[in-house]
């Protein structure tokens, strides 16, 4: 079952960059801005890759049985940030985006979220994670939207419409701010969720922690 879960990361790990891919070509060939800055500012471009690099590496940890405790943390916040890439495009960009080839958008606006999603809830490959540690979620958030807002400012760029300035500062704050608290939210379940140890592959978990050493007691003679 391991190898099975395995190739299935794999495959959508794959799946997603020949998506990526197409749409790069796509966009480079039909006078787009492909300018690396720009294109892969979009929080949807990175956070597709940095899923896919996450499930690669759930997968090798998977077939070699060695896993890091920091990996489980780290898959937990780019599961809340994917799965609020689905949310946002659904609810707020589908409606006012002309999508060039939709099977690509699919794949990284349904299938990835919807995917990477299943494979926290139902694969028991992961430690639960302490809340105390939630705050792991936040400086990745901060970073993309501090530069995002500062090119929205200086040079003009947004990579999307509820950000551009020129809708107010209130408008992007009020929208960044519930971005924010529904990625704390999301986040709050998904830590709880890996409290239960999946349908699949309940045990195969294996800590990276030195095994206990046994003490033998001296028995005098």
């Amino acid at each position: 079952m391991k190898y099975a879960v395995a190739a299935l990361r794999l495959a959508v790990s794959a799946l997603m960059l020949v998506a990526m891919t197409r749409s790069f070509v796509h966009d480079a060939t039909h006078g787009v801005d492909v300018w690396p800055w720009d294109w892969f500012g979009y929080f949807t471009n990175q956070n597709n890759l940095a899923a896919g690099f996450m499930l690669t590496v759930a997968a090798v940890g998977l077939m070699t049985g060695r896993r890091f405790r920091w990996l489980d943390y780290v898959r937990g916040a780019v599961t809340t940030y994917i799965v609020i890439v689905g949310g946002v495009f659904w609810t707020l960009l589908a409606p006012v985006t002309v999508v060039a080839i939709p099977w690509t958008n699919d794949v990284m606006h349904a299938v990835m979220p919807a995917y990477c999603l299943l494979d926290w809830l139902l694969v028991g490959d992961r430690e639960p994670l302490a809340f105390s540690k939630l705050w792991v979620i936040f400086p990745y958030a901060v970073v993309w939207l501090g530069v995002t807002l500062v090119r929205g400012a200086t040079d003009g760029w947004v990579p999307y419409p509820f950000m551009d300035p020129k809708t107010g500062y209130a408008s992007v704050a009020m929208y960044c701010g519930a971005i924010v608290v529904i990625a704390t939210v999301f986040a709050l379940a998904f830590w709880g969720a890996s409290r239960w140890r999946g349908a699949v592959l309940r045990q195969a978990v294996r800590r990276d922690r030195p095994a206990p050493v046994m003490h033998s007691q001296r028995i005098a003679s």
